[in-house]
């Protein structure tokens, strides 16, 4: 992950820097996207197409300030899923922990074009570009038990208590993709993103087992039932606490990838509607 972020922003640079862009007049879209999503994290730690995936969708409005650089406001829906049962993982099938959330997500972006794109225009009507910007989301992760899910959050299951993490965070969106102009007004893009976040929880899981006693105290037997459903014990005497839950060095992700249709707003520079 911080590998790919590294090259995109070696890439960001090498074209901003290496190849200059003609001003335009600019114009706008607005658009809806529709697509996937999934998570990396203390659940699947590896795994990214093979992944759980959610349905996602949302809505955007395009600046284009220049042939090769775009404004981009996005609000998106995700929903995002992990189970340790999917793993081949012996450890993190005992582990047996899973959990939902959706996703809220607004951004900023900032598209870079690999070549001169103007929707409308012949011979600039197709670029590979890479993106990336600032995001505010909300999640509330919740676990499935016994049939029903239940909220994480207010369990304080790794014996957090008030302490708990904030279900409204930043991240990181940065990524890829193709447009091309489907007609002189409609284009239509592919994208796979990545959200670097700064949480550890999204999943509502990062450090150690806690003291199902304080657990209980500070969130009844439904915290501690959802804070260790480990199917054998890994602790000494049976008991798992202060044992490893999770990894509380790594930050979890999401990542979403789909279609942007948009459509252009305004006339054209000759005045006319096109």
């Amino acid at each position: 992950m911080r590998t790919a972020l590294l090259l995109l922003l070696v890439c960001s640079f090498s074209i901003a820097k290496g190849q200059a862009s003609r001003p335009v007049d600019p114009y706008s879209e607005i658009g809806i996207t529709g697509g996937y999503s999934y998570y990396v994290g203390d659940l699947n730690p590896y795994i990214h197409f093979g992944a759980r995936k959610k349905i996602a969708f949302g809505a955007l409005y395009r600046r284009n300030i220049t042939q090769r650089h775009t404004l981009r406001f996005h609000l998106m829906r995700m929903k995002v899923e992990a189970f340790d049962s999917d793993s081949n993982d012996p450890m993190r099938v005992n582990r047996n922990l899973n959990f939902r959330t959706n996703i809220t997500e607004a951004s900023m972006l900032l598209e870079i074009n690999f070549y001169e794109y103007r929707l409308g225009r012949l011979g600039k009507g197709f670029t590979p570009y890479i993106f990336g910007g600032l995001a505010y989301f909300q999640f509330n992760p919740e676990a499935e038990l016994d049939g029903n899910y239940f909220e994480l959050r207010p369990l304080g299951t790794e014996g957090q208590g008030a302490n708990t993490y904030a279900k409204g965070q930043i991240s990181i969106p940065f990524g890829l993709g193709l447009k091309s102009g489907f007609t002189k007004r409609i284009a239509l893009n592919l994208e796979w993103g990545i959200r670097k976040t700064f949480t550890d929880y999204l999943d509502d899981v990062s450090a150690y087992y806690a003291d199902p006693d304080l657990i209980r105290e500070q969130s009844g037997n439904l915290g501690r039932d959802l804070a260790d459903r480990t199917i054998t014990p890994i602790g000494p005497g049976g008991v798992n606490t202060g044992m490893q839950r999770g990894d509380p060095e790594r930050n979890d992700w999401y990542i979403y990838s789909g279609i942007i249709l948009t459509v252009r707003l305004g006339k054209d520079s000759n005045g006319c509607w096109r």
